[in-house]
């Protein structure tokens, strides 16, 4: 395209940018005003390029993995050219980048145009992968075609990829700066794109082949649930497919989350009817391409269900890390024996699971022989407030002292509570010292020489904000010189606690109303994962009284943003996406299936959002 050709288009585009129309005909090429035309409506900056980076992306998926030989030998063969080869998967998002050094690399850079951003239409306007995506058609981009200023300088050739079930994939694109374009750079991309089409068919062909054998190897082994997972594949045997879709899918995301490694390895996942174990076996090609997973109950769940022909242990397994969940007492539903009478409840705080009995009879040990005392959990766990109903149920007439590690005055604070104790008549004192991490090394001397001369009436407490103690930093020698410490599970580990602190917090929001919580909300709020804890599900709350003025709270009142788990910000897509699973699953009762046929999408794709999102349990 000559540079009277490029100096017309870039008139037309900006008469476009200004006024929403093509000045002439024939100018620009149809399919071009067609995604200006999306660009415009998507709202995209035509001056600046604001490009979505997502660092989590599936580097080392199937379609990188399979590209990979394609890309390489087409890089080597562009030796010595301008030119960048360019994988993304099926959102546009940037997965492979193959660029030599020097200038065009720089440049490539300056636009983001690198693995992890997007250049879906939506976000970089008209360009080689984008427009490409849009019709899952080829698409060559040429200079002033591109909708966004900053990437006039070049142009670019994207052609679809497509996976064995016909299902676009990816996109591959070529790009060079603006005046070394040339035809070639269509064939390219489209041979290219053919190529890793070609190694998709090839070694998918043998992965679901090989997945199928051992699948049906392990069926005529037992005779128990067995299940097989590819990227794109739910198999299940008669066994399997008469488990519960809840335990269907607590199997299927343990697997999906556990399943990674090339090794065959264990773990233990709770069912309906009891602990069972899962057999997770990897089938391996040149990485793994799926796994098998045999389900074994235990003995004692098998006991309670009628059964005594529990398998026997197979030796060749490596044994799961951690403890062995606990086994039933006197019925399905209960676990845990009777508490102790010091394991109860903490008194004007709601919860009653074994982990906050648990939590309340340590911090009340603590508590009456005055130890020292590092209090670990996620922040919104509720760890000051359990540490300050101990303090007014064993410590009444101690004075509450509380001091902030991210204060700058934190160690002049401390070193003078020091000092008043050390006086004659000082009396019994709980001091807390939130955010200890925070400290700075003025601050961790001070509380290090409170730990060692005050008297031992004072009882003194860390906490911090992660579940294990900071590895570097001034605080880091300090928390060895505390006697104990406690740790407060998260929300989602005390998924009993759920209703009733939800009906507390409610009550405490809209004293005024006697706002409840359906029992089908009760339930979506129980199976959520709560990344923010007791301050995150407050916060749902009150947006759900805000949405419902009066009456009971409803599913359709909650936000859709509480069923994730996800502690990244999402995109504007993302929260797009994450909200119609949500609501899919909600409209389905947590039914996998129904919520993805009603999607479009199939089950396993449906599992990999899930696992993405940190969804689980929604709409039970």
């Amino acid at each position: 395209m000559d540079g009277r050709a490029q100096s017309a288009l870039g008139r037309a585009r900006e008469y476009f940018v200004d006024r929403g129309s093509v000045s002439a005909s024939g100018i620009v090429r149809p399919e071009i005003v067609d995604s200006w035309e999306r660009s415009r409506r998507a709202g995209v900056d035509a001056t600046h390029l604001d490009l979505p980076y997502e660092p989590d992306l599936d580097f080392d998926g199937s379609l990188a993995n399979c590209a990979r030989p394609v890309l390489d030998d087409l890089a080597e063969r562009l030796s010595g050219m301008s030119v960048a080869v360019v994988l993304t998967d099926a959102d546009g998002r940037v997965l492979e980048r193959r660029v030599g050094e020097g200038e065009l690399q720089r440049r490539l850079d300056a636009i983001s145009l690198a693995p992890g951003f997007s250049y879906a239409e939506e976000f970089a306007g008209t360009n080689g992968v984008g427009t490409s995506l849009e019709g899952a058609i080829p698409a060559l981009v040429v200079g002033a075609e591109h909708f966004s200023e900053r990437l006039q300088a070049f142009a670019c050739a994207g052609a679809p990829v497509r996976g064995p079930d016909g299902a676009l994939a990816g996109i591959l694109d070529v790009t060079c700066l603006r005046s070394e374009a040339n035809d070639l750079m269509r064939f390219l991309a489209q041979q290219a794109a053919t190529d890793i089409e070609d190694v998709l068919r090839e070694r998918g062909g043998v992965g679901i082949r090989r997945v199928m054998a051992a699948f049906r190897a392990t069926c005529a082994r037992t005779r128990g649930p067995v299940l097989a997972l590819t990227d794109d594949l739910v198999m299940a045997n008669r066994a399997a497919r008469a488990l519960s879709p809840l335990d269907q899918d607590r199997v299927t995301m343990r697997a999906l989350e556990l399943g990674e490694t090339a090794r065959p390895h264990q773990d233990r996942v709770l069912l309906a009817d009891g602990p069972a174990r899962l057999m997770i076996t990897p089938v391996p090609a040149e990485r793994p391409v799926g796994v098998v997973v045999e389900v074994v109950p235990s003995r004692s769940s098998l006991r309670l269900a009628g059964r005594e022909d529990a398998p026997p242990e197979r030796p060749d397994m490596p044994a799961p890390p951690g403890p062995a969940l606990p086994g039933p007492s006197s019925s399905v539903s209960t676990w845990a024996p009777p508490a102790p009478a010091a394991d109860r409840p903490l008194p004007g705080l709601p919860g009653d699971s074994r982990p906050w009995r648990s939590v309340a009879a340590a911090l009340r040990t603590a508590a009456a022989a005055a130890r020292s005392t590092v209090v670990l959990g996620e922040p919104g766990t509720g760890k000051t407030a359990a540490v300050r109903a101990v303090h007014g149920e064993t410590r009444s007439c101690a004075r509450w002292v509380a001091v902030d590690g991210t204060d700058p005055e934190a160690a002049v604070t401390l070193a003078g509570y020091a000092a008043e104790a050390s006086t004659d008549g000082a009396g019994p004192v709980t001091v807390v010292v939130r955010h200890t991490e925070a400290l700075d090394e003025a601050g961790a001397g001070a509380l290090t020489a409170l730990l060692g001369e005050v008297p031992s009436t004072w009882w003194v407490v860390g906490l911090i904000t992660a579940e294990r103690a900071p590895e570097e930093g001034p605080v880091s020698g300090v928390l060895a010189g505390f006697a104990t410490s406690v740790l407060v599970e998260p929300l989602r580990r005390r998924p009993d606690d759920v209703p009733v602190i939800a009906a507390a917090l409610l009550a405490r929001l809209a004293p005024s109303r006697r706002a409840r919580c359906t029992p089908e909300t009760a339930a979506l709020l129980t199976g959520a994962r709560w990344p923010g804890n007791v301050t995150q599900l407050s916060g749902v709350l009150r947006r759900a009284l805000a949405a419902r003025p009066a009456g009971d709270i409803e599913p359709g009142d909650l936000p859709a943003d509480f069923a994730s788990g996800t502690r990244r910000r999402l995109t504007p897509l993302e929260s797009a996406e994450r909200d119609l699973i949500v609501s899919a699953l909600v409209e389905a009762n947590g039914n996998r299936k129904q919520a993805a046929a009603a999607l479009g999408i199939g089950r396993a794709t449906l599992y990999r959002r899930l696992r993405a999102f940190g969804i689980s349990d929604v709409g039970r």
